[in-house]
């Protein structure tokens, strides 16, 4: 596959980077799954919205720990098999889901989920690697727009299977698709370069030095961090609003909102080709600003469900156009440690979104809509400080 339809722009075929974006969004799904079946979740189980709202924050943190322990490995082992292997996990986990008899089974099973599901952050970097410097921006946008219909699509399609089978349903659906995609995977991903040079401790022990002295990545986790708390907040909230009057639609109504953001897809690499021709820093505040005027627009969502489908349209925009620019950035630093550095930025962004996810329930529990609103426009806010922090000439970073 890695031989036909190459592009002399890129690097890379086309149909690679079409398998590796849906690789991304089919994987990607099962952090998203649950924001639309927490309240069937908690009917299930006889829990408080509160406590029902810890499952997406569990998954969230989980994925952040997966980050941080697993994609790593992708610097020094074949990224083929390895991805293969954490997709048999992933089944399992899928399928633990499905079998959960009470809350903390769930909860279990839900964690272990976000550990495993960390494939695209693999994907990601093998990507980088493959497409040409001049055009690296363009490839990962359109590689995100795998990731945000995955995102996106999983909120309609669990709103769906939950409204007219149940929320277990959706969970032995995704073990299926996991399968197919493992095939596809197996038989058209090329390998790559696996390289033994440094031991499991050591690759780990480098993480921290490399946050601590690397300001664009420091300046990548702040912003994109808590841009996705911020978006965290919004989907894991939204199920609650509309359950309420004077919607009271239920889980399938968020999905369909889902399903409006997927346009917001469509952003990742139109933002890559913008970055390419006007740089990074210009397409960070674009992003940032475009998040910010989501949250000002959703103040009217308890009133209004167009402000809420724009608002959704914004926010996905503004979030995973910023993750394109903030990878962009950091793939500069090192080719050699590109799997290091993603999965130090996607540990950053998934704490914000846990973080995001815990605040949001809260911010509803005490204060609703307007409390939900206003949270996100404050950690936006403080996503823009992230400009302050000053970008260093690149440099290569040797290992600790």
């Amino acid at each position: 596959m890695e031989k036909d339809n190459r592009t002399k722009a890129s690097g890379i075929s086309r149909g690679l980077v079409f398998l590796m974006a849906i690789a991304s969004g089919i994987t990607v799904a099962n952090i998203y799954l649950n924001q639309t079946l927490l309240v069937s979740m908690g009917q299930t189980f006889h829990v408080t919205a509160a406590q029902a709202g810890m499952i997406a924050t569990i998954t969230q943190a989980g994925y952040a720990l997966g980050n941080f322990m697993l994609v790593p490995l992708g610097d020094i082992f074949e990224r083929r098999r390895l991805i293969v292997a954490l997709l048999v996990l992933v089944c399992l986990c899928s399928v633990a889901s499905a079998f959960a008899q009470n809350f903390l089974w769930l909860a279990a099973a839900q964690l272990l989920l976000g550990v495993f599901t960390i494939i695209p952050q693999i994907i990601v970097p093998f990507a980088a690697d493959l497409a040409d410097e001049n055009e690296r921006g363009k490839v990962l946008g359109n590689v995100a727009i795998g990731l945000v219909c995955g995102i996106l699509g999983a909120r309609l399609i669990s709103g769906i299977i939950d409204s007219h089978a149940g929320w277990r349903t959706v969970y032995w659906i995704t073990c299926g698709s996991t399968l197919i995609i493992m095939l596809l995977i197996r038989l058209f991903m090329p390998k790559s370069k696996a390289s033994h040079t440094i031991n499991y401790g050591k690759l780990l022990a480098s993480l921290g030095p490399l946050l601590l002295r690397e300001n664009t990545l420091r300046k990548a986790c702040l912003s994109q961090g808590l841009m996705f708390g911020a978006f965290s907040l919004f989907w894991t909230t939204l199920v609650f609003l509309l359950n309420d009057p004077p919607y009271s639609y239920g889980s399938q109504a968020t999905g369909m909102i889902g399903l409006v953001g997927i346009g917001g897809a469509f952003a990742a690499p139109v933002i890559g080709r913008v970055i390419d021709k006007r740089g990074a820093i210009f397409a960070n505040v674009l992003c940032m600003s475009i998040s910010l005027l989501a949250f000002m627009l959703l103040f009217s969502g308890k009133q209004s469900l167009i402000a809420i489908i724009i608002g959704a349209l914004f926010v996905t925009m503004g979030t995973q156009a910023n993750q394109v620019v903030c990878q962009v950035m950091i793939f500069q630093l090192a080719a050699d440690m590109r799997s290091r550095l993603n999965g130090m930025l996607m540990v950053m962004i998934f704490l914000g979104g846990a973080l995001g996810s815990y605040a949001g329930v809260l911010a509803w529990t005490g204060f609703h809509w307007t409390g939900v609103c206003l949270l996100g426009m404050f950690m936006i806010g403080i996503a823009f400080t992230s400009l302050l922090i000053p970008d260093r000439s690149i440099q290569e970073i040797g290992e600790e």
